[in-house]
């Protein structure tokens, strides 16, 4: 039985709401928000390796660097067919089982990736996630050959940066799992993506205050900088939670 799977992250500079989100930085000059997201799911000892599918244009060869950079495998492909990409990187590495998370989110919740990877298994489920995460903080797992069946009966919808979407529409067709988080934990509310100038403002703070030399930010911690800071999450209350199902769907 394999007991490990494969980050993919689906990469692309473009964006109607702030160009470049993950290559932003959190701090001047600094790590970027695709590098912190890397680092958190490092932290993962089910996680053999980390990808990136890159969109094939050229204004995304910032990706290709970064990949070099950090010694990461990665492939080049349609823009719009996002799923086709992941399957690209999965099948690259002959992964049966996929982490997912979206490139724009800097803080996910790493330490509970384990723990939800084994009962994936365990369970032999086709997809699994927590419910209520902060937003920006979740991520799934999927069996690549899922996603397979999703491209193959899918239209071009589903196909699209609306990965899952196909077995949130079609959940009867899969196996899946929804776990919960312990209480303190669930908290939609607090949007930790960088999706909008604001949201890049907010994680940018996060970091200046969090930050420490060899540890890497608890999710916990944001939680506690949130409620104790109303005027700074202001601006991200008023945005709300705004993504569609099936980016990455709770």
């Amino acid at each position: 039985m394999d007991d490990h799977c494969v980050a993919i992250l689906a990469c692309r500079v473009q964006g109607s709401r702030l160009y470049g989100k993950p290559l932003q930085h959190l701090i001047n000059g600094g790590i970027t928000v695709i590098e912190s997201l890397i680092e958190q799911i490092k932290v993962a000892k089910s996680v053999k390796k980390i990808a990136l599918a890159i969109s094939e244009e050229k204004d995304n060869w910032g990706f290709i660097e970064l990949a070099k950079k950090h010694s990461l495998p990665y492939v080049l492909g349609d823009q719009h067919d996002v799923l086709k990409r992941i399957i690209q990187a999965a099948k690259l590495l002959n992964a049966k089982y996929i982490l997912r998370s979206t490139s724009e989110c800097p803080f996910i919740l790493g330490d509970y990736i384990d723990s939800l990877f084994k009962d994936f298994i365990l369970g032999d489920y086709d997809r699994a996630s927590y419910e209520d995460t902060p937003e920006g903080t979740g991520f799934e797992l999927v069996k690549t050959k899922a996603l397979v069946k999703s491209h193959k009966e899918g239209s071009d919808k589903h196909r699209s940066e609306f990965v899952t979407s196909y077995i949130f529409e079609n959940q009867d067709r899969f196996k899946l799992l929804n776990m919960k988080l312990p209480k303190h934990l669930r908290r939609p509310e607090v949007r930790l993506t960088v999706d909008y100038a604001e949201d890049l403002i907010f994680c940018q703070q996060v970091y200046s205050a969090l930050n420490e030399d060899g540890k890497l930010i608890n999710v916990e911690d944001i939680i506690k900088f949130w409620d104790a800071n109303p005027e700074l999450r202001k601006p991200m209350e008023i945005i709300g939670i705004d993504w569609g199902h099936g980016r990455l769907w709770e």
